[in-house]
């Protein structure tokens, strides 16, 4: 065998092995086991950073989809026990990813609320405040648990919550709102009126159709819920005359009419309270002084007198001046 033929078989024997040695490289990484052996969770990030962090977090996976040049899905990709590399991969190449449940809770904040949602999708607390924090967003905002998927943003949020309370807004709920001469913004304002003046969802019907009366007659509401949310302090048991100064277009006390939106994020029966509420001719109401939450009703202000002084005296009683 000659120089020349002895180099070519060398040459072409190490790129055999060269090439075998690639192969079982690949193949290791293709099938390298990603993952714990109980159901475990995958958070791939939006964004342009989202291979770097994936790089940090898993980089059997992230090395498979750069292998194959692959694009990348964000979202949250949950498996049972150890999978292969190639697997995981491919299911976020393709974008097969989980919803995750998101309750929405009742809150009087929109603050409280991004602060319950953030540790549950990838948007933080400021970007859905950022997005849900207005009037024209507060009243569409209609609690419950709905299933979303992990990577949404804050504006992303807020156009499933303007969905979601679009499909709540039925035919007969839309038909019964404009019969009383109310939009649904102004529905939602009075219902989380109602809910901060009682606790009591059977009462809630009554203390709807009391405010309604009160709006028909073109009185003040009056309504001490808002004053708290005016002054900016729902700790307050006594309201004083002083008060019901303040300058703000939430102080009913003031202000005609309903205030601008709702002063808390209120639950779908209250707002079920007011649509269909309980008819009669109260037009004020005092908390009871027997701690039970709930309120005496009154048809003339003399009778409303007799039930604040026995409200006034429980708290003197009880030293109770803020």
């Amino acid at each position: 065998m000659n120089k020349r033929l002895r180099n070519l078989l060398l040459i072409w024997g190490l790129a055999a092995t060269a090439s075998g040695i690639w192969g079982i490289a690949k193949y290791q990484l293709w099938t390298a086991p990603v993952g714990p052996s109980s159901n475990w969770c995958l958070d791939v990030q939006p964004g342009t950073n989202a291979m770097e962090a994936l790089k940090e977090s898993h980089p059997e996976v992230a090395a498979v989809i750069d292998w194959r040049g692959w694009s990348i899905y964000p979202g949250r990709y949950c498996t049972v026990g150890t999978q292969p590399a190639n697997q995981i991969a491919r299911r976020i190449a393709t974008g097969q990813r989980e919803e995750v449940s998101l309750p929405v809770p009742s809150k009087r904040t929109v603050a409280e609320i991004a602060g319950h949602l953030a540790p549950r999708i990838w948007a933080d607390s400021a970007s859905i405040v950022a997005a849900l924090d207005s009037d024209s967003m507060r009243w569409q905002i209609i609690p419950n648990t709905y299933r979303v998927y992990w990577e949404c943003d804050g504006e992303q949020l807020a156009h499933r919550l303007r969905t979601e309370s679009q499909n709540w807004w039925t035919t007969r709920r839309l038909k019964q709102a404009w019969s009383m001469g109310l939009t649904q913004q102004e529905v939602v304002t009075l219902a989380s009126i109602v809910q901060e003046e009682t606790a009591s969802l059977k009462e809630a019907p009554r203390v709807a159709g009391l405010y309604l009366n009160r709006l028909k007659k073109k009185m003040l509401l009056q309504a001490d819920p808002t004053l708290k949310f005016a002054l900016g302090d729902w700790g307050l048991r006594r309201l004083l005359d002083e008060d019901k100064k303040v300058t703000s277009p939430y102080n009913t006390y003031r202000n005609p009419g309903l205030p601008p939106g709702p002063i808390r994020i209120p639950e779908p029966m209250y707002i079920e309270a007011v649509l269909f509420s309980e008819k009669h001719n109260f037009l004020y109401m005092c908390a009871k002084p027997d701690g039970s939450g709930t309120h005496a009703f009154a048809r003339n202000y003399t009778q409303h007198l007799r039930n604040a002084r026995e409200y006034q005296a429980m708290l003197n009683r009880e030293r109770i001046y803020r």
